[in-house]
């Protein structure tokens, strides 16, 4: 009966052991799936945002003031900030109908992480594009 207790003993031990040994690994992977998951989200998120302001910027009577604001409205709904917009052409009145209209957003990484300072991601930015053509009015 003794030698029982004692094998029990030490494989509740041995237990405890493994569970620390595993438990960083296993939180370090939960975290970074979280951390990924969130960065698709994001991604998502401001390729709604760059076709939202497309689709406004490609009106004939659109100017850029309407496409920032789109944008910036989109961006709100989803709580996201410190994103950098670029349209292109710059001056939308001066777009011909046919011509290309870029909205591009880039947000930093590091603006959108749940978990800071914990993976480092300072270098990397997560980019969304949409290029549509301007309509004509006729």
């Amino acid at each position: 009966m003794r030698k029982h207790r004692k094998r029990q003993r030490q494989r509740r031990g041995a237990a405890v052991v493994e569970f620390a040994l595993i438990v960083p690994v296993m939180l370090t992977f939960t975290f970074g799936m979280i951390e990924l998951s969130r960065m698709s989200m994001v991604k998502e998120s401001l390729t709604q945002a760059t076709r939202e302001g497309a689709r406004v910027g490609v009106r004939p009577t659109a100017d850029s003031a309407d496409v920032v604001a789109r944008v910036n409205e989109e961006l709100d709904i989803m709580g996201l900030s410190g994103a950098t917009l670029t349209i292109t052409p710059q001056v939308l009145e001066q777009a011909e109908p046919g011509d290309y209209i870029h909205v591009k957003l880039t947000i930093p990484i590091s603006e959108t992480s749940w978990i800071p300072d914990v993976f480092s991601f300072e270098v990397l930015d997560i980019e969304a594009e949409t290029v549509m053509r301007r309509e004509s009015t006729g």
